[in-house]
């Protein structure tokens, strides 16, 4: 979301919108943690809009009283009492399609730290069991994959996970495209990533160690500046625009609360998909050395940091 100030304001029973200044904004489901719509960038629907609101659904947004409520886009008005009834149901629809972490609604709370607090997933004895793709369930990888799954691997047991997901889209790009030196010369061993000074603790910076999409997106870019390399980055919520950007050959930074093996075992996460199985899976690196090709299913997708070279 954008850096400006967050104002968060109610709307019926437990959900809340947050707008951000200068556009962006959520609507939440604050009791069940739940993100019901948003935008990066738009204005909110309600914005400049008085009095009490209510949400609808997608595309549908009233203010209310306690007899007549108003369509904000139509301007009909009806009963209050009806559609407060009416949408309960629709909002509970809504809420099984749109589900996504709750890491990311907890994230855009907490402005002034935009971050995930609880610490991030490390390699433990569960995640032996973690599926590893087998080749003929093999539907696409990005070209030169293998500057993926081959990077060098920084020690990722202290919940910066989101950094070692970002040096390895870092070294693949470098990588593809060395003559462009993505990478700053101390931290280039041939297109690779020197073992030291640790190029991961540099993208970090004075960052935290738990992330999320915009905090890796945004260093991303900041290395391409000082780098003077054309990029293209964005980030979005949940999992939208994930296999558009690896059927475009273009690896993703993936945030959520990801599998650690087959005993469903879940946890706070970054990874890097690179490919799709024939089933329609992400396959994935999870930045530990010996896990660099494992299928993402049943992974709640909170956010994904895209970044490629121009």
């Amino acid at each position: 979301m954008p850096s400006g100030a967050l104002n968060v304001r109610p709307l019926q029973d437990d959900l809340e919108l947050w707008e951000v200044e200068g556009g962006g904004y959520m609507v939440v489901d604050a009791g069940r943690q739940t993100l019901l719509e948003a935008s990066p960038t738009a204005l909110s629907p309600f914005d400049g809009v008085p009095g009490n609101l209510l949400y609808g659904g997608l595309g549908q947004y009233f203010t209310f009283d306690s007899i007549r409520a108003v369509d904000l886009r139509t301007g009909i008005s009806e009963s209050s009492r009806e559609l407060l009834a009416a949408t309960k149901d629709q909002i509970a629809a809504t809420r099984d399609r749109l589900v996504v972490s709750a890491m990311d609604v907890e994230a855009v709370r907490r402005k002034t730290d935009p971050r995930w607090k609880n610490p991030a997933a490390s390699l433990n004895s569960t995640s032996s069991d973690l599926e590893h793709v087998k080749s003929g369930d093999i539907r696409q990888r990005v070209p030169n994959y293998g500057y993926v799954t081959g990077s060098r691997i920084y020690e990722n047991a202290t919940g910066i996970c989101g950094w070692v997901a970002g040096s390895i889209v870092t070294r693949y790009w470098h990588a593809r495209s060395s003559s462009r030196k993505l990478l700053p010369t101390k931290y280039r061993s041939g297109t690779n990533m020197t073992s030291t000074p640790n190029f991961a603790t540099y993208l970090q910076g004075k960052g935290g160690d738990a992330t999320w999409a915009p905090n890796i997106e945004e260093r991303l870019a900041w290395n391409a500046k000082q780098q003077k390399v054309g990029y293209v980055s964005s980030w979005a919520l949940g999992a939208i625009g994930l296999f558009p950007e690896i059927d475009g050959g273009y690896p993703v930074i993936v945030f959520g609360d990801l599998p650690l093996g087959k005993k469903k075992k879940k946890g706070a996460h970054a990874v890097v998909a690179y490919g799709e199985t024939n089933s329609g899976y992400p396959i994935a690196h999870y930045g530990w050395d010996g896990y660099t090709n494992i299928i993402l299913n049943g992974a709640t997708v909170g956010s994904t940091a895209r970044f490629r070279l121009k």
